[in-house]
């Protein structure tokens, strides 16, 4: 700029020639191309570095457009992609000490976990787990790939910030997920904001598969890769998959899992594996059940565990029931049938939660999923008697901020009702019953 003004001193002398004045005028056109496009740069580094916070209010704007215009399935690839190509914000905040818990050899930094369903082939956990969780549930896993129930099958209620989805354990296959989970635990391992996170897998049996069989086959394949493995009996999407919650079934499904657990780890004293996990040491052992149980059939269950010592229990699953309230929203988009799951579900599961802690007398670790979507709800699920929560339809209605706005808004209801750890906090409710 400095050169362009002395120029300019000597465009007025008399006889000054033409082609100087051309000049200053082609480096006057370039000094505002480059001090535009410094600004262009500048502008684009300042909102990517705005999009890196999950707070970010354009998040919204996207969205609410996704959400009004485009297809809920294609809508979720879109976030799968998004997530892969590193455009996910980041949570770069510190879990608050209280937030701290153990379940069996598990520490647990933050109880706000991502469920099973959003990332079903192991393609973006370490992705996720940046968004400010404490753990990512991946999966249902299962043996081979299948394409899962016709389309449509996957729908929104957003007047009640629920979903409904009859997926059918679509699948890539174990293989694949292998594949995807050494690259997330490569990735895991590197990042100090996700090497303490913690990644169970989910589950389940093709649908023409045999349970036991095909249990065995994903613990032998991917167990090594997982700090606890959750075993999906619940989903009301594939035929007679429910049937496994019966007693005699689960009893025997349990035994057979826990075999398969150690036969891992024997392989892994041998030399043949090694844990590629965040513990260091064979996972737990978890079930995924449902909210549409009878009470029988959770005294089952609670039983089950406690004999057979099991590690964990996720409380719950989508339920099949239809809530009156939502009925003329239901009709709007055909009455689908599949799982409802978000806002309508948090009461049938937090009393799932309640009952289970109850009859197990706190002795079975829950994991509690179903309806959360604010610090009050965690805060609700942890009293009746969870050690951990998971999110995921919230998610879809409440953007990327919300795993890190629970966590710290959760922290500061803990302190506000006195409780000193969040482990004061798990089963309260029990205490004040009585």
């Amino acid at each position: 700029m400095i050169f362009v003004r002395s120029f300019r001193r000597f465009v007025s002398h008399k006889g000054f020639d033409e082609k100087v004045r051309n000049e200053i005028r082609r480096q006057n056109k370039t000094n505002k191309y480059l001090f535009g496009g410094v600004l262009a740069l500048g502008a684009g580094a300042g909102c990517v570095v705005w999009m890196r916070s999950p707070s970010c209010p354009l998040y919204d704007g996207i969205l609410y457009v996704l959400r009004k215009w485009v297809d809920p399935e294609l809508t979720h690839n879109l976030s799968i992609c998004s997530a892969k190509f590193g455009l996910f914000p980041i949570d770069y905040s510190i879990d608050p000490p209280i937030l701290y818990n153990n379940i069996k050899n598990m520490t647990v930094f933050n109880p706000i976990g991502m469920s099973a369903g959003y990332d079903k082939d192991c393609t973006v956990p370490y992705q996720v787990l940046r968004l400010g969780f404490g753990f990512i549930e991946v999966g249902s896993v299962l043996p081979k790939p299948q394409p899962g129930n016709p389309k449509p099958r996957f729908f929104r209620l957003p007047n009640n910030e629920a979903l409904i989805n009859s997926f059918g354990f679509n699948s890539l296959g174990v293989d694949v997920a292998v594949e995807n989970m050494k690259r997330a635990r490569a990735k895991q391992q590197k990042d100090p904001l996700t090497k303490d996170s913690l990644i169970g897998i989910s589950i389940g049996k093709n649908r023409n598969g045999e349970m036991l069989s095909d249990v065995v086959h994903c613990i032998n394949k991917i167990g090594a890769y997982a700090d606890y493995i959750a075993v999906n009996v619940s989903s009301p999407n594939t035929p007679n998959l429910r049937d496994n919650q019966r007693r005699e079934p689960l009893m025997k499904l349990v035994k057979t899992s826990k075999e398969a657990l150690e036969q891992l780890d024997k392989r892994v004293a041998s030399g043949d594996v090694s844990y590629v996990n965040t513990t260091k040491t064979k996972p737990l052992l978890f079930f995924k059940i449902s909210p549409d149980m009878t009470t029988e059939e959770m005294e089952d269950v609670a039983e089950i565990s406690l004999n057979h010592k099991l590690d964990g229990l996720i409380v719950t699953n989508t339920t099949v029931s239809r809530p009156e309230h939502i009925k003329d929203e239901l009709e709007k988009i055909g009455n689908p049938g599949g799982g409802l799951s978000g806002k309508p579900l948090k009461e049938l599961s937090k009393r799932a939660v309640f009952k289970m802690y109850k009859m197990t007398n706190g002795n079975v670790p829950i994991i509690a999923c179903g309806g959360i979507s604010t610090a009050e709800d965690a805060l609700e699920m942890i009293e009746a008697g969870a050690s951990a929560c998971q999110i995921f339809t919230a998610m879809v209605y409440k953007g990327p901020s919300l795993p890190s706005s629970i966590k710290k808004n959760l922290a500061s209801l803990l302190q506000k009702k006195g409780y000193k750890s969040i482990r004061e906090a798990i089963g309260s409710a029990h205490m004040k019953k009585q």
